[in-house]
């Protein structure tokens, strides 16, 4: 085998035992690795029907085949299994240090069941992988833990860690990789702390990975990675973030403002840009491994209220969430609330949104001082967010933390008083900071789509109406105006099948935009040997789509799930997109039949199934 090693660990934690498993080589070639290969693995051998914070539930980290390669864009790796926070299928992706480390150490992936009967950590080092006693860094912030973990075990050691969130079961809990690479979405932290495991620790002495056809490879690695440097998304994320873009999103629409209550907020393009960023806080730059566009920020506030010293800096997401999002242009509590988050461990996107409904809940009385234990909760108060708000989450301490650290679908639902209408998400999953409305009406089709709920990078649908992207060998060569649904699903459906590829090769989105095609066909085939074309190549990317929505429905979901809240598809109040309408059920409608699904189930129908060799997943819901 090439690419993929073809070997995971299996920890039963119950049992303190480490075995290595080896599944079919047929399904690498079918799910690839990464998301794919976790959805098939857990398909075929996990518990569908346990809780997914029991010990019986499921947890697995899967690499790519090209993790390992000294390629900008390849040192990701995905999480899955059951989601606490939406209780269906979910899978989160990381960039860092940890992928290529697992890919040297001769590992695919890990897959953890059980319950450790007190704080354990995973040791991988080559070979050798056991179960460890970590007692001492139970309780411990993310940042202690992993300074901790690194003098106990070595620098060169990579890390996998949770924070207080996930250890007090914090339903969008993260896992973080040396304590600035975030599994964000979808709550596996709080699944890690439900099997009392703290981390995973992983080293590698040999630096080396089996490629099919090494020299052929070379000469494209070094055009890819020689085009991923000097493109110029690349040289203004490098110069500025991931927010670098926020500026021109907030006169589109595409910013959400006060839990999507409004697309316009001009001083805010400027308050909380990228550039504002690195003209008052940035103190470096820093990458994933081997990647040429250093789009992270390392950042110090010096003084003021919330001062916090050089460390990682947050995110476009992170930005939003903790400025717009909840009505403030306060961009240095922005990066302190982002750096809380990292500590306690903690999704911003889900911890912002939640905040953010919860505050339109108090401005609107839905929300009470009695359900929140006499905190006020007001638009753009970054103090009692920061003292007061975030602690409680993370530590589900009072009435307001144990209300806010289950997310904003719980939340409403305890509370009632008609407060589902303003909850903004698609199957559970709180929508990342990108609205609809403004940034494109194919990203509302494509996260209602998504198995896991609202997802701004299950596929690069906001890159192709953005006009980012073109993808003439596969059809993909539309002029697309963001504000309509013409050619929307047409456009959906190969986005969706090209974002399962990208998430099950793992790589990273900003450094795909440069690679075409051809360039990913000719990836798979001189590091794997699948001897693919791009038709087979997309047809793997449909069959993942469509096995993750097999999972869902055997979860309860169906096509009446596939939608987004009243508020998400409402009329915009204000700013460029105000009063445009989304054609959301034509776009839906057209999408099932582009994609050979069933209306009412929400999934394949046996005959789509059987075209990509699924005749016995087709058994199993038909």
């Amino acid at each position: 085998m090439h690419g993929n090693t073809g070997t995971i660990i299996g920890v039963d934690l119950s049992e303190g035992r480490v075995d290595k498993i080896n599944p079919p080589e047929e399904w690498y070639l079918c799910y690839v690795g990464g998301s794919g290969l976790a959805a098939k693995y857990f398909w075929e051998r996990g518990d569908l029907e346990a809780d997914p914070l029991s010990p019986e539930a499921m947890l697995l980290f899967m690499n790519g085949p090209f993790a390992g390669l000294k390629l900008s864009g390849a040192s990701r790796s995905s999480v899955g299994g059951r989601s606490p926070l939406t209780g269906h299928w979910g899978d989160s992706s990381c960039g860092g240090y940890f992928a290529p480390e697992l890919r040297y150490a001769g590992y695919d992936g890990i897959v953890i069941t059980g319950r450790a009967d007190k704080p354990s950590l995973i040791l991988i080092e080559d070979e050798r992988a056991s179960i460890e006693d970590a007692s001492d860094f139970w309780g411990l912030g993310i940042g202690e833990t992993n300074r901790g973990l690194k003098e106990r075990y070595g620098k060169n050691h990579r890390t996998l860690v949770i924070g207080p969130a996930g250890e007090n079961l914090v339903k969008y809990a993260a896992i973080l990789n040396e304590g600035h690479h975030a599994f964000g979405r979808a709550g596996f932290g709080a699944v890690m702390g439900s099997k009392n495991l703290k981390g995973i620790v992983v080293r590698a002495t040999r630096k080396e990975m089996a490629i099919a056809h090494p020299e052929r490879f070379a000469e494209l690695r070094g055009d890819l990675n020689l085009r991923i440097k000097d493109a110029l998304a690349s040289s203004v994320m490098r110069e500025n973030g991931t927010a670098a873009n926020l500026e021109g999103g907030a006169f589109s629409g595409d910013v959400p403002i006060r839990n999507f209550t409004s697309n316009f907020w001009e001083e805010m393009g400027e308050a909380l840009a990228g550039s504002t960023l690195t003209e008052k806080y940035l103190t470096r730059r820093w990458q994933c491994a081997y990647c040429t566009v250093r789009c992270k920020r390392v950042v110090e506030v010096p003084d003021g209220p919330f001062a916090i010293p050089e460390g990682p800096g947050p995110e476009y997401e992170t930005i939003v969430s903790f400025g717009a999002m909840i009505g403030s242009m306060d961009l240095a509590a922005a990066c302190k609330a982002g750096r809380l988050c990292n500590d306690f461990g903690m999704d911003t996107i889900s911890a912002g949104g939640t905040i953010a409904w919860a505050m339109e809940a108090f401005e609107r009385g839905d929300l009470t001082p009695e359900n929140t234990g006499g905190v006020e909760l007001r638009w753009g108060d970054m103090a009692t967010v920061v003292e007061i708000v975030l602690p409680a989450i993370a530590l589900r301490k009072g009435k307001l933390g144990e209300l806010l650290s289950e997310g904003s679908i719980a939340s409403a639902r305890r509370i009632g008083k008609g407060s589902l209408a303003y909850t903004c998400h698609s199957k559970g999953l709180e929508a990342p900071m990108h609205d609809p409305r403004g940034g494109g009406h194919g990203l509302a089709l494509t996260y209602a789509m998504s198995p896991r709920g609202a997802c701004h990078v299950a596929d690069p649908m906001l890159f192709i109406e953005m006009g980012a992207c073109y993808y003439p060998e596969i059809g993909l060569e539309y002029e697309l105006e963001p504000k309509t649904d013409e050619n929307k699903p047409e456009s959906a459906v190969i986005s969706i099948a090209l974002g399962a590829i990208e998430n099950s090769a793992c790589f990273c989105q900003f450094a795909d935009r440069e690679v075409t095609i051809p360039d990913w066909v000719e990836l798979f085939n001189t590091v794997a040997g699948y001897g693919w074309d791009a038709d087979e190549m997309m047809r793997t990317g449909r069959r993942i789509f469509h096995l993750k929505r097999l999972i869902n429905y055997r979860f309860g979901l169906t096509a009446e799930d596939d939608d987004l809240t009243p508020r998400m598809l409402e009329p915009a109040r204000d700013g460029e997109p105000e009063g445009i309408e989304i054609n959301f059920s034509g776009m839906k409608a057209k999408f099932y039949e582009l994609m050979g699904m069933d209306p009412e189930k929400g999934i394949a129908l046996p005959e789509t199934l059987q075209q990509h060799g699924m005749t016995g997943e087709s058994s199993r819901v038909w």
